[in-house]
């Protein structure tokens, strides 16, 4: 089914309750280069856990060097975001669906987040359970963040190039 961006745009705008997750700030060219330079920093981390074999951390390193670009996009239009979902459905309506980014680049940020969040189950999982067996975590191979080092480097260029 697919998603209903503006739908989940307005529940980040004016959630029904609690507080906003996306709020309409000054652009802020400052904060999107410190948040660049941040992606460039996890880029790095990326890297190093790669190549020592910490493929289920090169994955996150990954994941968030593209949520970082993300951020800067979003402060270079006026959005300030604090959810991750409510971010990258506004990097989608303001950057992917006005034509700014290619589609694909959502599915390399997706694809980056679905393998964190199932790394992130395995831990709640055995931290619910309390059981033995059930504390080992997923166990992530060279095939399973090999992928990564490129397209987060690829998004976060992209994203570069779009800002500039």
């Amino acid at each position: 089914m697919p998603e209903n961006i503006e739908k989940i745009l307005r529940g980040c705008f004016h959630p029904k309750e609690g507080r906003p997750n996306l709020h309409k700030v000054p652009v802020n060219t400052e904060r999107s280069k410190q948040h660049i330079d941040k992606a460039h920093n996890n880029l790095r981390a990326m890297k190093l856990m790669f190549d020592s074999d910490l493929f289920d951390w090169a994955v996150i390193c990954g994941y968030y060097a593209m949520y970082h670009a993300v951020l800067a996009a979003l402060f270079k239009i006026g959005i300030r975001a604090t959810a991750h979902y409510c971010a990258i459905a506004a990097f989608k309506e303001f950057y992917v669906k006005r034509g700014k980014v290619k589609p694909e680049y959502i599915g390399y940020i997706k694809r980056a987040k679905q393998l964190e969040h199932k790394y992130a189950e395995s831990l709640d999982k055995a931290q619910e359970n309390r059981v033995i067996e059930q504390y080992g975590v997923e166990i992530f191979t060279h095939d399973d963040a090999e992928w990564i080092i490129e397209d987060a480097k690829d998004f976060v260029l992209k994203i570069e190039e779009v800002l500039a």
